[in-house]
């Protein structure tokens, strides 16, 4: 699992062409930051974890300014993960409401990953009934940096608190001549599963929190694409088929 981290971190830019805020704060940045990220976030994607949860992902720009929040659904089971975003939701003034009413419009508002051990990254779309699949982004030398860095994580307990009613160990993770730094908080009473996790990593700053955790193994159906999703070529098709579809509703309208 840890192998696919750095290119799960990159995937998450194949959004950006959807919502048409590739300047969105912080997203470029996880492109560069990915083998850090991937180190930080390896107490969070295991292979032996089976839960679902909601999850809030914060990012805060360099300048300290108007983090971007992204709310999102979370499935994962013996290495399968399957994450669940609704656009409506997302905080950002890169992603004013009038863009969200013009996706939704498209059908492309709401979207989910499915990521199977060895299988290609499945996007799917329901307001489209629509899904594609792309190889798992591999970017040049990223992979062996986040391996590299995970091998070398150093974890100390700094502290015990309570996250969101949750008694947890509070821990300090670091990479050995690398200036990102991390905390996560594990809950005890969760199998240790980190429940909150902050990193920064050049001055930017990086923060999950789960919610409505559930631990035990996740209905199978999560995993697979919903009976009467078709596939589509690639993400190109996708949005030329919901803008169609779009201009074919403005257009009835008018008769």
């Amino acid at each position: 699992m840890k192998k696919f981290l750095a290119s799960f971190c990159a995937s998450l830019l194949l959004v950006a062409p959807i919502v048409h805020a590739q300047q969105a704060t912080g997203l470029p940045a996880i492109n560069t930051q990915a083998p850090f990220l991937a180190a930080a976030l390896s107490e969070f994607f295991s292979d032996t974890r089976a839960f679902t949860a909601g999850v809030e992902l914060s990012i805060t720009g360099q300048a300290g300014g108007q983090a971007m929040k992204l709310p999102f659904g979370v499935a994962m089971a013996d290495g399968r993960m399957r994450w669940e975003l609704n656009l409506a939701n997302v905080k950002s003034a890169e992603l004013p409401p009038e863009a969200i009413t013009g996706i939704k419009d498209m059908g492309l508002d709401r979207l989910f990953f499915i990521y199977l051990p060895g299988k290609p990254l499945t996007l799917g779309f329901p307001g489209m009934k629509s899904f594609v699949e792309m190889a798992v982004p591999k970017p040049e030398g990223v992979q062996q940096q986040a391996q590299e860095k995970v091998g070398r994580l150093e974890k100390r307990e700094i502290g015990r608190e309570n996250i969101a009613g949750q008694p947890t160990v509070k821990y300090a993770v670091k990479v050995p001549g690398d200036d990102g730094t991390a905390t996560v908080w594990q809950a005890t009473n969760l199998q240790n599963l980190p429940v909150k996790i902050a990193i920064t990593k050049d001055k930017q700053a990086y923060q999950l929190q789960l919610s409505n955790i559930k631990l035990g193994q996740p209905d199978a159906a999560y995993f697979a694409v919903p009976a009467g999703f078709a596939r589509q070529a690639d993400l190109s098709a996708v949005i030329q088929a919901a803008a169609m579809k779009s201009l074919g509703s403005i257009t009835g309208g008018l008769k």
